[in-house]
């Protein structure tokens, strides 16, 4: 009798085993990496606003994993404070372990379908490489992206704001003068 218990006991044990370790394998795990980078000659560099999309923080863009990995360059006008990259819940993957030498907090939420990566900055004209590597390798995953950043003016229009105001401070300065040099009776 105690020969049949403990047969039941292990095939029992042996069931639960394997159907929660075949649910804990089940999801896929994606392993992001945001990095600067100087590209290369041979690098094709998407530009996160013109060809990724995002232009404006709080947009969100779709995209999928067959874009990875690929070298961005921030040309917005915005200093990327932080990233966020979200997978669609009803995808089967979770964001596993986040790298970055850019970025200094990375946090993934509690269900591991958001993953965001913050205390840093892309400045803009500044290059980004990024990889989500999958286990198993190659699973392709839809997700978003959104960007949290800060406004950059233009440097056409610091350029011209430097260049008007010393025009008129030029006039200003000429218009002081010549009051002088008729108060003084010259």
């Amino acid at each position: 009798m105690k020969l049949k218990q403990l047969a039941a006991i292990a095939g029992a044990t042996l069931v639960t085993f394997t159907t929660f370790s075949s649910k804990g394998l089940a999801a896929t795990i994606i392993n992001p990496q945001l990095d600067s980078y100087i590209p290369k000659p041979s690098d094709i560099v998407v530009g996160t606003c013109s060809q990724v999309g995002v232009c404006f923080p709080g947009q969100e863009i779709p995209s999928s994993t067959s874009v990875f990995p690929f070298v961005s360059r921030n040309d917005s006008n915005f200093d990327v404070t932080s990233i966020f990259l979200t997978i669609d819940p009803s995808e089967d993957a979770v964001w596993g372990n986040g790298v970055s030498n850019i970025y200094n907090n990375i946090q993934i939420s509690p269900d591991a379908k958001k993953i965001t990566f913050n205390q840093g900055v892309i400045p803009v004209g500044e290059y980004l490489f990024a990889d989500a590597l999958t286990t198993p390798a190659g699973t392709a995953v839809k997700f978003s992206i959104a960007i949290d950043g800060t406004s950059i003016p233009e440097p056409d229009s610091v350029l011209g704001t430097l260049v008007f105001g010393s025009i008129g401070a030029s006039s200003y300065f000429r218009r002081y003068l010549k009051r002088k040099a008729q108060q003084s009776g010259i």
